[in-house]
């Protein structure tokens, strides 16, 4: 079972990053789940966590000059009880 809850939607400063935040409360392994929030949370699109996506943008790296991937954005997680919190970050692009 999953439950999902958006709880944020938007730029938390002026000019700053897009984000969309869900609380989601599940008893499936953390895998599957974020697997589940891609595909009717996020509409089948899929971004890398942020530590990957933090490598791979960096001086010297594989997509150092990408802007397709770095305006892709990326996702993050946090746990809490009984569930986790999925954000969705989109850099801002003037």
């Amino acid at each position: 079972m999953i439950e999902a809850k958006q709880t944020y939607c938007g730029q938390r400063v002026r000019y700053g990053d897009f984000f969309r935040v869900w609380d989601v409360h599940t008893d499936l392994p953390e895998e599957d789940a974020i697997k589940w929030c891609f595909e009717h949370l996020y509409n089948n699109r899929v971004v890398p966590p942020i530590q990957e996506w933090k490598a791979n943008i960096g001086y010297g790296a594989p997509k150092f000059n990408d802007a397709g991937y770095y305006f892709a954005g990326y996702y993050s997680t946090r746990k809490f009880e009984g569930g986790f919190e999925f954000t969705i970050c989109e850099p801002y692009a003037d």
